[in-house]
C-alpha cells in the first residue's frame, strides 16, 4: 500500500509551529531551568549526600532488575505463545492492559492482597519483592508482545537447527534467543525507563527504605521545599534516562522486522494444548491476582460504597469523581488539536519533529510539576498548570496512535481528491478524517485513561479542592483505620472501572478500523 507524503512542505512547518511553541513552554524551558538550578546550587550537595546516592543506586538496581525479570519471564512465555491453545489470544491481548492502569489502582491491589491488611495474611509492604512483582505486572507486555510477533520470522533458522539435530527448546535457546537480542534489549530499555522513573508504586508500596529517586525528589520538594536539591535529583534522572533513551532509539533504528506474512499459531495435540493453557492461565492469574484481590476487598464492605461519596472526614468521592472527569475533559480540549497537529506535521514531512514525541513520555511527572513551580510561580494555584501537565503527558499517546494510520493512507486516493480540485480542508473532512477517525478515537481513549490515572504531577501541583480520584485514594491511605482503607479500595475500583471502559472503547475502535 502506498504511503502518504514524506517530503517536507511549507504546510508541515506551519502545522509544527504550535506544537514547538507548546513544547518549548511546557517542557524544554521548565527542564532547562531545572538543569540550571541543579547544576548551580544542588548537584554537588546531592552527589555527596549518602541518602541520595543510595536512592540513585536503588533506582538503577530497580530498573535493571525489572528489565531482567521481564525478559526472563517473557522468553518462555513467547515460546509458549507460538502454539495454539485455549485462551491464547485473550491472555496475549490482556498482557498490555495493566500498562495503562493507574498506579494507584495497581498499588491498592497489592495492598489488598499482600499488604498489612492483605487477604493472604502475607505482608510484603516495604520489601523489594512487592515492587518487582508490580513492575512485572505493569511491563511484561512491553517485552512479550514484540517477541510473539517476531518469533515466526525466525522459523527458518530455527528449523535449520532442528535439521541438524537440535531439540525445539535447544534451537530456541541457541538460535532464536540470540537473534531476538535487539528486540529484547529494546523492550528491556523501555522497562528500565518506566521502572527507573517510577513514582506511585514505590511511594505507596516500598516505604522509605525502597524509595526511588523520583520519590526522593517529591519528598525534597513537598516536605522541605528544597528546590535546588529536587532539581539536582531530576538532573540525575535526566542524565540516566537520556543515555538509555538514546540507546533505545539506536536499537530501534538498527533493526526492523516486518510483520507481514506472520505465521498462524502452531497446532498442538488436544492434551498438550490443554496442559499449556492450564499453565499459562495459572501464571497470569497469579500475576494479576492483586487486581482480583482489589475487587474482592471492595465487595467485603458494602457500606463503604455508600459512605465514600459524602465522607465528612475526607474529600468526598463524588467531588473527586467530578474533578477527575472535568479535568480530563478540559485536557482533551487541548490534547486533540495538539496531538492532531503533531501527527499531521510529521506525516507531511516534518520528520525532525518525530523524535521529540517520545520526550514527554520519558520525562518524570514530578519533574514536570517541579519545573512548572519554578518557571511559572505567578500561576501557582492555577488550574491551567495542572491542565498543561496533563496535556503534555498525554498528547503523545494520541500522536503515536494516529501517525501509523496517516502513514497508511493510500496516496492514490489523496492524489485523486487533489486532482479533482478539493481544497485541503475539504480533503481532510471528506477523505482523510473518515479513514483515520477510528485511530483518533482510540488514541483519545488512551490519552483519557492516562489523564484520569495521572498521579505524580497531580500530587505536586495539587490544591485541596482539586482532589481527583487518585488523590482521594492517597488521602485515605494516609489515615489509620478500616473505614479509610475500604473507602480507598472502593475509589480504586471505580477508577479501574473507568479506565477499563475506556480500553474497551479503544478496542472497539480498533475493530471498527
Amino acid at each position: 500500500m502506498a504511503k502518504g507524503p514524506r517530503r517536507p512542505s511549507t504546510g508541515a512547518h506551519w502545522l509544527a509551529l504550535p506544537v514547538v511553541v507548546f513544547l518549548a513552554l511546557a517542557l524544554l524551558y521548565p527542564l532547562g531551568r531545572i538543569v540550571a538550578l541543579g547544576l548551580s546550587e544542588g548537584f554537588a550537595a546531592a552527589l555527596t549526600d549518602p541518602y541520595y546516592r543510595s536512592r540513585l543506586a536503588w533506582s538503577l538496581a530497580y530498573g535493571l532488575g525489572s528489565s531482567l525479570l521481564c525478559i526472563l519471564v517473557a522468553l518462555p512465555l513467547a515460546y509458549a505463545f507460538r502454539y495454539r491453545f485455549p485462551g491464547r489470544d485473550f491472555w496475549l491481548a490482556f498482557s498490555v492492559v495493566p500498562f495503562v492502569l493507574p498506579t494507584l489502582v495497581v498499588a491498592m491491589g497489592f495492598l489488598s492482597l499482600v499488604g498489612p491488611r492483605g487477604l493472604l495474611g502475607l505482608n510484603l509492604y516495604g520489601t523489594p519483592w512487592i515492587l518487582f512483582w508490580a513492575s512485572l505486572l505493569y511491563n511484561l507486555g512491553l517485552v512479550l508482545r514484540p517477541l510473539v510477533a517476531l518469533l515466526p520470522k525466525l522459523s527458518a533458522p530455527m528449523q535449520a537447527a532442528r535439521t541438524l539435530g537440535a531439540s525445539p527448546a535447544r534451537a530456541y535457546l541457541r538460535v532464536g534467543i540470540p537473534l531476538l537480542a535487539p528486540a529484547l534489549l529494546s523492550g528491556g530499555s523501555l522497562v528500565f525507563l518506566f521502572s527507573f522513573t517510577s513514582f506511585g508504586v514505590p511511594l505507596l508500596l516500598g516505604g522509605p527504605g525502597w524509595a526511588t529517586l523520583e520519590v526522593a525528589t517529591y519528598y525534597a520538594l513537598a516536605q522541605r521545599l528544597a528546590f535546588p536539591e529536587a532539581s539536582a535529583l531530576v538532573l540525575m534522572q535526566l542524565v540516566v534516562t537520556g543515555v538509555v533513551l538514546g540507546f533505545y532509539l539506536r536499537l530501534q533504528a538498527g533493526w526492523v522486522v516486518g510483520l507481514e506474512g506472520t505465521e498462524a499459531p502452531r497446532p498442538l495435540a488436544r492434551g498438550r494444548a490443554l496442559g499449556l493453557a492450564f499453565g499459562v492461565t495459572g501464571f497470569f492469574v497469579l500475576l494479576y491476582s492483586p487486581l482480583l484481590g482489589l475487587v474482592w476487598r471492595a465487595l467485603e464492605r458494602p457500606e463503604a460504597w455508600i459512605s465514600v461519596w459524602q465522607s465528612p472526614d475526607f474529600t468526598p468521592g463524588l467531588l473527586a469523581l467530578q474533578n477527575t472527569l472535568a479535568f480530563a475533559g478540559l485536557a482533551l480540549l487541548w490534547v486533540f488539536p495538539l496531538g492532531t497537529l503533531y501527527a499531521y506535521a510529521v506525516w507531511r514531512g516534518a520528520r525532525w519533529l518525530d523524535g521529540l514525541g517520545l520526550l514527554p513520555l520519558m520525562v518524570s511527572p514530578v519533574a514536570v510539576g517541579l519545573g512548572y513551580l519554578l518557571v511559572y510561580p505567578w500561576l501557582r494555584g492555577s488550574i491551567w498548570l495542572l491542565i498543561g501537565a496533563y496535556t503534555l503527558l498525554s498528547y503523545p499517546l494520541l500522536t503515536r496512535t494516529l501517525l501509523p494510520a496517516l502513514r497508511g493512507l493510500p496516496r492514490g486516493v489523496l492524489e485523486a481528491a487533489r486532482v479533482l480540485g478539493a481544497p485541503p480542508w475539504r480533503r481532510f473532512i471528506r477523505v482523510e478524517w473518515p479513514l483515520v477517525r477510528p485511530s483518533t478515537t482510540a488514541g483519545l481513549a488512551l490519552a483519557l485513561a492516562a489523564i484520569m490515572g495521572e498521579f505524580g504531577a497531580t500530587l505536586t501541583l495539587q490544591r485541596p479542592e482539586w482532589a481527583t480520584l487518585s488523590l482521594a485514594v492517597y488521602e485515605r491511605l494516609g489515615r489509620p483505620g478500616a473505614t479509610p482503607f475500604y473507602e480507598a479500595v472502593v475509589l480504586a475500583v471505580v477508577l479501574m472501572a473507568l479506565c477499563t471502559a475506556l480500553l474497551l472503547g479503544l478496542q472497539k475502535s480498533a475493530w471498527e478500523r
